[in-house]
């Protein structure tokens, strides 16, 4: 559908006159949510001008296609979800202390959503005074990538320059207001402006009068722009594309064909049946349509139904009538087929489809073979994790360099002399179960790998190890204290 792809364009800040990305994104949204998806864009197509047909989100895989990814990227509790590497072992214990600040463990799956919905994410790392005045966390926030109305990044893909327009509501005196928060952080002239104002994101910034904020990047002791972006998909874009952005056409194709056979099948609130004569008159002229009564209020003497031993009411029809169904003689298990065959194609470009249909294989299949079937499933959440981590690395060593400049942490190292580099465990996208662990470590062990680095690979911990023997042999000192006591 070309209005809707032109609507939904991924890959210009502006696409045409008509179309920018805040149309994008929200397009992507409607898709997402798919309640009244098509009516939704219908209503800012019609608005811009232009037409498409009815249809229904019937076979709509954006939802799952995204929420694949928030199941898979950062799956779990903190900091098990996200085991930190790094030489300098100083920095590990501040950076999950600033995860705890941010409420990370839950922010980390809503940045999923929106990383893999909109194709970009944004993390931006703040401060927050204690009751002294002082600066005493340092935590991230998430950014709504629609909320970010001008990115500019250097060749290395970090911010010089961003815009940010967050819609606000305020009540003075019972009358509510609705406002934008706006902020921009620029690191030519190494400032940062806040306005409050009813101008939208399309103002100009030299419009936007006196901001009520106005400060420099060394009152943060910092040269940079603390917000990192992160893109799902790296297009050689400005903005990144999402999971699904590039099956639009595929995705619109099967709705618009599963809406065709819901219409002719079960015609809504449409006629069903019509009554056919071919009837002539003595001068060979068609008859009038034949008329039936088949209202509720009937007369004593109404003969338009006949009711059977069974209670089934059938129609009595006027001479030389018949009835005719309306719904379309097709094979609709044929129609079916080519709509399925469809969807197995939209697979192919979206193999995150394939994930939820493993429950149709209808057997225990292992990790390794759920790995083999996902494998095109896999490698794109291996890509999508890559460079998520890659801007979540950055965010870190951001909020240290802040956090000791602001005396919040103390003695960590040198950001230039690499003592902040830190990497993230490998995690599989698809973990094995604990057999198929064991399994492997068996093999390992005959390959000679040593026993410790193969109960390593299965959590064993023998500092936790030894604390369980002491209670353990602590326990049967006891008992046989206590035994001895009894005589026994």
């Amino acid at each position: 559908m070309n209005t809707l792809i032109k609507r939904t364009a991924p890959t210009k800040e502006v696409i045409d006159k008509e179309f920018s990305i805040a149309d994008t994104y929200s397009a992507l949204e409607f898709y997402y949510h798919n309640n009244g998806v098509y009516a939704l864009l219908q209503q800012d197509l019609i608005a811009e001008g232009l037409w498409t047909e009815g249809m229904s989100g019937l076979r709509n895989p954006a939802h799952r296609t995204v929420e694949f990814y928030v199941s898979k990227l950062w799956p779990g509790a903190l900091p098990k979800a996200l085991p930190i590497v790094a030489k300098n072992t100083k920095i590990i214990e501040p950076i999950e202390q600033i995860w705890k600040w941010s409420n990370f463990g839950s922010m980390k799956q809503v940045f999923s959503r929106w990383f893999s919905l909109f194709g970009d994410g944004f993390i931006k790392v703040a401060s927050r005074n204690g009751s002294d005045g002082k600066a005493s966390q340092v935590y991230f926030q998430n950014i709504k990538p629609t909320h970010v109305t001008e990115l500019k990044l250097d060749d290395r893909n970090y911010v010089t320059k961003i815009r940010i327009d967050i819609p606000q509501i305020k009540t003075d005196n019972g009358k509510i207001t609705n406002y934008y928060h706006t902020e921009i952080w620029d690191k030519n002239t190494q400032l940062f402006r806040v306005w409050e104002s009813e101008k939208g994101p399309g103002t100009s910034e030299n419009r936007l009068g006196t901001p009520i904020t106005q400060k420099s990047f060394t009152a943060f002791g910092i040269d940079f722009v603390p917000i990192v972006h992160a893109k799902f998909q790296d297009i050689g874009e400005t903005r990144g594309a999402g999971c699904f952005v590039h099956a639009l056409d595929k995705i619109d194709e099967a709705n618009r064909m599963a809406t065709r056979l819901h219409q002719l099948l079960y015609r809504f609130n449409d006629v069903t049946w019509a009554i056919r004569a071919n009837g002539m008159d003595s001068s060979g002229r068609p008859l009038p349509a034949p008329t039936l009564n088949l209202g509720e209020s009937r007369t004593a003497d109404d003969q338009s139904t006949i009711k059977i031993s069974t209670g089934t009411k059938v129609a009595r029809l006027p001479g030389n009538s018949e009835l005719q169904s309306l719904v379309p003689d097709l094979h609709y298990s044929d129609a079916l087929a080519i709509l399925d065959a469809h969807m197995l194609e939209l697979e192919r470009d979206l193999p995150e489809m394939a994930y939820y249909r493993l429950r149709e294989q209808g057997k225990d299949l292992s990790g390794i073979a759920i790995r083999y079937l996902l494998s095109d499933a896999v490698d794109k959440a291996l890509e999508a994790r890559g460079n998520a981590e890659t801007a979540l690395i950055r965010a870190d060593e951001m909020a240290l360099s802040m956090a000791q400049g602001m005396e919040i942490f103390k003695n960590l190292g040198n950001y230039e002399a690499g003592d902040f580099d830190h990497i993230f465990a490998d995690r599989e996208i698809i973990p094995l179960s604990e057999k198929e662990k064991r399994e492997i470590a068996v093999m390992d062990d005959s390959l000679g790998v040593s026993r410790k680095t193969n109960l390593s690979k299965l959590g064993y911990d023998p500092d936790l190890e030894a604390l369980q023997k002491k209670d353990e042999d602590s326990d049967l000192g006891e008992q046989i204290l206590s035994n001895f006591d009894k005589g026994k």
